[in-house]
């Protein structure tokens, strides 16, 4: 008798890929694994595309614990190759792998690293996805969806090796405090709701991806306004969702010693990876904040993350280094819309992380960020300095509602110095091209010479007057 793989009800969701694997996450429908009960109920099969045989099936572990969810990870890949896979998962974790019906199954595709140090490397970048969730804490209507659809149509017809979030993938605050999510059971809800509507399933079962998280994942400008109740509540109940739903499939979570599984929770949430000729690192900005009403004393990240940035800064300075911030390093905002919760809060650690990325002698470098409504390129000249280049893409969607919290052109300082909290400058500060305010997304394309930075709307078109090529010896 043969048994149906079903689909499951979040994902799957290609995650991190090296050159010979990938981690892939699953999540069966809620509640159906109650805690503590663990049980290889996963399964999938693979084969790079073109190939007729099947490698696999393969099984893994659906675990109660983490919301009925499992990752996969699948080794011993080719570098460079696109592979197509089947999963899903099955009521009886004893079924015979080989009697699996997989018709019902999810088909989905992912990409390996490239073999060569100095491949070009075309991703698509964005950040902040508003979904209005009512008092009900059930996800209104599709609107949000739909630009999923066109990044998974370009996916699809462009070459891409991956897909780029830089934070507020999910708002659990969507009606601010009214309504917003504070139970781990509504966390669980926002992330099934949000990551399980059509087009962005589509999209992330198709294409590699990674993220990292900002405020809205927890609350808005966490944790200006935290108090031992949240830091006890809704803050573990916060980072418990977002460790299963987007840090799971990432290489923040640690494998065991032949990394085949996940081995523990994450000691941090901060991670690294290369891709082709070029390196990323992609910062949390959120958890590892210390406030101070002594400027000299406040961080945006812990010590330990601002060394790491550095070494990895100092590792191959030649090569393309592409430092994800989920709030912008510049510009900054003028009076009175300036702020402290992005990094023009943080002018000690800013001025010393900016000295570091002109001590490493990097000279291929591009800051990407989101968090402000607005999509831009802007750029920090020093005398004597290789510029630091930074693309700016957000929101995929933000209601037309709210559009008076858009970061509008008149409302950022363009040619400024950007001052230290003990340097007079760190540089000026340009914005050449026009500050989109509008539902966009991007795709950045990076090789020696320089980086191509293409801006789209959400249906697609492209938005030249925000786009920008740069050199990275000009």
């Amino acid at each position: 008798m043969t048994v149906t793989v079903a689909p499951f009800a979040v994902g799957p969701l290609a995650g991190s890929a090296d050159r010979t694997s990938i981690r892939l996450f699953g999540a069966m429908p809620g509640g159906a694994l109650g805690p503590g009960r663990k049980a290889p109920h996963g399964r999938i099969r693979w084969r790079a595309v073109g190939e007729t045989r099947w490698h696999g099936p393969r099984h893994f572990r659906i675990n109660g614990n983490f919301d009925s969810s499992g990752v996969v990870v699948l080794r011993d890949l080719t570098p460079g190759t696109r592979y197509q896979y089947q999963a899903g998962y099955v009521d009886d974790p004893n079924t015979v792998d080989t009697a699996l019906d997989w018709h019902r199954a999810t088909d989905g595709h992912f990409r390996t690293a490239p073999a060569s140090d100095q491949a070009p490397v075309s991703f698509l970048f964005g950040s902040c996805c508003y979904r209005f969730t009512g008092l009900d804490h059930q996800v209104e209507d599709d609107r949000a969806d739909r630009v999923f659809a066109v990044m998974a149509d370009q996916a699809r017809d462009r070459p891409t090796d991956f897909v780029l979030f830089a934070g507020d993938q999910v708002y659990a605050d969507a009606t601010w405090r009214v309504g917003a999510a504070s139970s781990q059971q509504q966390y669980f809800d926002l992330y099934r709701q949000s990551f399980g509507q059509p087009h962005i399933r589509r999209l992330m079962a198709n294409h590699n991806h990674h993220m990292i998280l900002d405020d809205h994942e927890i609350e808005n400008n966490w944790p200006a306004r935290a108090n031992p109740d949240l830091w006890t509540s809704k803050y573990p109940a916060a980072m418990k969702a977002y460790q299963i739903y987007q840090a799971s499939h990432s290489p923040a979570v640690p494998l065991n010693a032949e990394g085949s599984r996940l081995d523990r929770d994450p000691e941090r949430l901060w991670y690294s990876y290369r891709w082709g000729g070029a390196d990323f690192f992609l910062m949390d900005l959120r958890t590892e904040r210390a406030l101070s009403r002594w400027p000299w004393q406040r961080n945006i990240m812990s010590r330990e993350q601002e060394e790491a940035v550095v070494a990895w800064l100092n590792d191959g300075p030649d090569r393309i280094k592409c430092l994800v911030s989920s709030v912008p390093l510049l510009p900054e905002q003028r009076w009175p819309f300036r702020g402290e919760d992005s990094w023009e809060g943080f002018r000690a650690q800013r001025q010393r992380l900016i000295d570091a990325m002109r001590a490493s002698r990097a000279r291929r470098l591009l800051v990407l960020s989101g968090d402000v409504h607005a999509s831009l390129y802007a750029r920090l000249d020093g005398a004597g300095k290789p510029p630091i280049h930074a693309w700016i893409c957000s929101g995929l969607f933000w209601p037309t509602a709210l559009m008076a919290f858009r970061w509008y052109r008149p409302m950022i300082r363009d040619d400024h110095r950007l001052a230290g909290l003990w340097k007079p400058s760190l540089g000026r500060v340009s914005v050449p091209g026009e500050v989109y305010s509008r539902d966009a997304f991007s795709r950045v394309t990076l090789d020696g010479e320089g980086a191509r930075l293409e801006l789209f709307d959400r249906e697609g078109a492209p938005v030249p007057a925000a786009s920008r090529e740069i050199r990275w010896d000009g």
